[in-house]
């Protein structure tokens, strides 16, 4: 598996055969897994502190979670 958000990256990954999962991945399957108990507060601080989320994927992250 490999971590990362570089969209052109990602392609590249995936076009070798890699399972690829960004951050959102990640805090969606912690969430699943009990790990986390909200996602909202994490992405809100992602955004903070400079990541570009498109929200379409926000709010579809939070659909995903049922926090919406």
């Amino acid at each position: 598996m490999l971590l990362i958000d570089d969209l052109k990256a990602r392609k590249i990954a995936k076009l070798r055969g890699l399972n690829v999962i960004g951050t959102i991945g990640v805090l969606l399957d912690a969430k699943e897994k009990e790990i986390i108990k909200e996602l909202k507060p994490l992405l809100d601080e992602l955004i903070e502190k400079g990541i570009r989320i498109r929200r379409e994927l926000y709010d579809h992250t939070l659909e995903l979670a049922n926090e919406k």
